[in-house]
């Protein structure tokens, strides 16, 4: 997998459920909970590493033997 074509499908993916999420946004299902939470997570997480901060820590340890 190539990492900088992940973020940018993540970032397009993120956007597009940004907009979905504002005509669901009476829809109190809980698809759409976990839709709205695991994009803000994402974009936030994608916000922090963008302007220098730290990678999770599971980001940093190398990979183990037989690790992807």
């Amino acid at each position: 997998m190539d990492p900088n074509t992940a973020l940018t499908r993540i970032r397009e993916l993120i956007i597009e459920a940004d907009a979905l999420s504002a005509s669901l946004c009476h829809d109190d299902s809980e698809v759409h909970s976990i839709l709205y939470d695991l994009t803000e997570a994402v974009e936030g997480l994608d916000r922090w590493i963008s302007r220098g901060g730290f990678l999770p820590e599971c980001w940093t340890r190398r990979a183990e033997a037989g690790d992807e």
